[in-house]
């Protein structure tokens, strides 16, 4: 049976507390074959200096921006990053994960699907997802404000907005072959509302503030000028 400790508590440190525990029997979190590190980036190496670390446990860092060369205090245990989202409370995080580890992969899949990653700068390209998350939160309070101001129920007004991105990310999972783009093309018929509203965001470069957002946040991680 995996033991699993965490340092840190955090929100993030109690969401994943909560996703474990809807699998007490295969995920009881206790110290500590695999140790969980949700500190505060600035805080991280010193959490986890002049603990008795040892070979066979493996260190997953959930702090964004720390590299391995920052958890090398904790050797010999085999130090990782991994990335979930607070949606690993409901079993529904994509985790990433660098380098990649079988044990790793047992205990993160409980979360949601394991996204291992070929090497760090990969992973950190890809954690920009972790903000976007976040994002997309912002973008459905706003669609679901707006109507409600117009006059929408605001239980209905929630509840269709919500399911709308449900159904839309939906569709994208259902079809891993097709460009996002030819989907796109698909919906935007000439002169209707899809294509009107996405003239309007485009003259507004709404979309593209989308990407120089995500440009921010990978040269954080990157740790770029």
């Amino acid at each position: 049976m995996t033991r699993i400790g965490i340092i840190g508590v955090g929100h993030l440190a109690q969401e994943l507390v909560a996703g474990w525990m809807r699998h007490p029997e295969e995920r009881p979190v206790e110290h500590s074959d695999i140790v969980i590190l949700a500190s505060r980036p600035a805080q991280a190496a010193q959490a986890i200096t002049g603990l008795p670390w040892r070979a066979g446990q493996h260190l997953v860092s959930v702090c964004a921006g720390v590299t391995l060369e920052d958890l090398k205090a904790a050797e010999p245990a085999a130090c990782h990053r991994a990335m979930p989202l607070t949606a690993s409370r409901i079993g529904e995080s994509p985790t990433l994960l660098f380098p990649d580890s079988p044990v790793l992969r047992q205990a993160l899949k409980s979360l949601g699907p394991v996204v291992a990653q070929p090497d760090e700068p990969s992973f950190d390209l890809a954690t920009v997802n972790a903000a976007v998350y976040g994002w997309v939160f912002a973008l459905i309070a706003e669609v679901t404000d707006y109507t409600i101001s117009e006059g929408l129920d605001p239980a209905v007004a929630r509840h269709i907005t919500t399911h709308s991105f449900r159904a839309a990310t939906g569709m994208i999972l259902k079809h891993p072959g097709q460009p996002i783009s030819d989907m796109i093309d698909d919906l935007a018929t000439p002169g209707g509302i899809t294509e009107q509203g996405l003239s309007q965001l485009a003259s507004e470069d709404a979309l593209k503030a989308w990407s120089r957002a995500s440009e921010q946040v990978v040269k954080r991680l990157l740790r770029r000028s």
